[in-house]
Parts: C-alpha cells; sequence; structure tokens
C-alpha cells in the first residue's frame, strides 16, 4: 500500500503497533480467570489491571509477535496505620506468599509454577505471555490523599523489604485526562514516542517514557491549537524530542502523584548524553517535518523512524 503523505504513514504506523486484538483477548480470558481463583481463594482481597494496559499506552513487540505482559495488583485492602516497634502487621514478603499459594491452590496454576520475586509473583505461560501480580494496600492514614477524588493510593513491597507508595489508579486517570485535554493526541504520542525510544535504544523504562510525554505534549498541543496551527505527529515528536531532551537530568513526576519519580539507574553524564542525542534527533525531525517534498520527506522519516514506519 502507497502513502502519498507523512501524516499517512504515522497513521499507519499507530495500526502496526496496536496490539493482536486475538491476543488481547486470550490475555483478558487469563487475567479473569487469575482474578477469578485470588479473589475466591482470599476473600476481601480484589485484583485489578494497572500498567500500559490500565492506561491504554501498550504497543506490540518490536518483532510485531504476539508476547504479552500484563501487570495487575492484588488489593489487601485499605490500611490505616504502619505496624508500631514490637507489633506485628503484613510485610511484603508474606503479601507475595500469600498471593502465590492462591495461586497454586488452583492445579492450573501449581503446572505453570509462579515465580515470586519481589514485588511481584510472575505467572509465565508457554506461549510467552506473562502476568505480573503485585500484592499492596491502599493507603487510608491520609498521607497520601487526593482532595476531590475518591482514588486511593496503593503502597507496594520494594526489594529491601519495604512498603512505598504506587500511584496506579491516579497516574492512570491523570494521563486519560490529558489524553482527552489533547484531543485525544496523548497516548497516540506516547505510543509513538515508545516505539522511536525502543528503536534507538533509548534506556528509559516505558512509564518514565509516558511520564516524560504527559508532561511535554499538552502543552505543546495547547499552545498550537491555540494559534490554529496544522500539525501532525510528525511535528509533535520533533518538538517533544526538543523538550525532552532538557528534562532528562530531572526527576519527572506527574502533577499531585505520589508514584516515586522512576529510576533509570543511568549516571546524570550518561543521561545528559542522551539529552544531547535527543537534541539532534530533534534537529534533524524538524528538517524533515519542514520538507515540502512529500516523497523525500516519506522517505527521510522511514530512515530516521525506523520500522515499523513505513517508507512509501
Amino acid at each position: 500500500m502507497a502513502f502519498s503523505t507523512v501524516g499517512e504513514a504515522f497513521t499507519e504506523l499507530l495500526k502496526r503497533i496496536e496490539l493482536n486484538p486475538t491476543r488481547v483477548a486470550l490475555a483478558s480470558q487469563r487475567y479473569n480467570a487469575v482474578k477469578t481463583t485470588i479473589e475466591g481463594t482470599l476473600p476481601g482481597k480484589t485484583v485489578s489491571q494497572i500498567g500500559s494496559f490500565q492506561r491504554k499506552t501498550k504497543i506490540r513487540p518490536a518483532d510485531l509477535g504476539d508476547a504479552l505482559d500484563i501487570d495487575a495488583v492484588v488489593s489487601f485492602g485499605r490500611f490505616y496505620k504502619y505496624a508500631g516497634a514490637g507489633e506485628s502487621g503484613t510485610t511484603p514478603s508474606n503479601a507475595l506468599e500469600t498471593v502465590r499459594r492462591a495461586l497454586v491452590s488452583d492445579k492450573t496454576y501449581r503446572v505453570m509454577t509462579p515465580k515470586k520475586d519481589h514485588p511481584v509473583v510472575t505467572l509465565q505461560y508457554a506461549d510467552d505471555m506473562k502476568i505480573e501480580l503485585i500484592p499492596a494496600f491502599a493507603d487510608a492514614t491520609g498521607a497520601h490523599p487526593h482532595p476531590g477524588a475518591s482514588i486511593d493510593c496503593y503502597i507496594i513491597g520494594t526489594s529491601s523489604g519495604d512498603w512505598e507508595s504506587a500511584d496506579y489508579d491516579y497516574d492512570a486517570a491523570i494521563i486519560s485526562s490529558l489524553n482527552g485535554m489533547t484531543k485525544q493526541r496523548l497516548v497516540p504520542t506516547a505510543k509513538i514516542v515508545k516505539t522511536y525510544f525502543r528503536n534507538v535504544e533509548m534506556p528509559l523504562k516505558s512509564f518514565d517514557t509516558e511520564l516524560l510525554v504527559a508532561t511535554i505534549v499538552p502543552a505543546i498541543v495547547a499552545a498550537w491549537d491555540a494559534k490554529n496551527y496544522s500539525y501532525g505527529y510528525e511535528f509533535i515528536l520533533a518538538q517533544f524530542l526538543r523538550e525532552a531532551s532538557g528534562l532528562l537530568t530531572n526527576p519527572v513526576q506527574l502533577q499531585g502523584s505520589y508514584t516515586p519519580p522512576v529510576d533509570s539507574g543511568l549516571t546524570k553524564s550518561q543521561l545528559a548524553g542522551l539529552g544531547t542525542f535527543l537534541k539532534d534527533r530533534a534537529d534533524e525531525a524538524w528538517m524533515l517535518a519542514k520538507l515540502e517534498d512529500k516523497g523525500q520527506a516519506l522517505r527521510g522519516w522511514s530512515d530516521f523512524f525506523g520500522d515499523p514506519l513505513p517508507a512509501n
């Protein structure tokens, strides 16, 4: 299929990185089965999806295959205080073992041998699908309030055996709200950026990338819409790369969220180097975005972005 404009090529790109609907249906079926098992075995506990599935930012694997990871939180209910000295309480290790035992109580999952690893219990299927279950409590201590919103912040276990905040539901709600404010451009842009970062091997986690997009893109869209600019995703990507280049060395966090900034594990020097790389790529992207020759622009963007952006 031939494409006459860069805009059409990016529309096709978004189609190509969408998940396989058959695999999504299977993932939903498996998730619901796990949810039923855990909630039936552990009365009072609830299972709900989190991660990129919840935020609707999941993209297809690099090889366009069918591997899928599903993240879910197992809520042990609301808690009102931490255990003090000499008091007993639930530790992250206890919570993980509780979830693991609930799964293996079903013979189906005993065969799959769920793996326990802080802070998740991982259920690995033979076809490369994976469900990661994170034990958590909803914080009712008042330490993580969301005034005007009936959203609880979770606490989850860490590898050091402590509990830390994880604002899964609030983060998803904010990204959904920002997507609406940008006239449904934020989520597609996040998918495009995640694909591009994967192609150029940017050593950033998926959620870190989403935070950058959520921090930068709404202001770009608001400013350009106010001036009645005509623009496509290629322009948003070019401007995003330019602005992201200056934000990499600072922690990024959604406003009002208690989720700790994602640690890339990189030094400030390494992050500064990545910032320089993104600035150079932004300059090239802007040059391509301004090309008037449509054929040259299509070929240039295909070379710049890589698969699966079509060349023509």
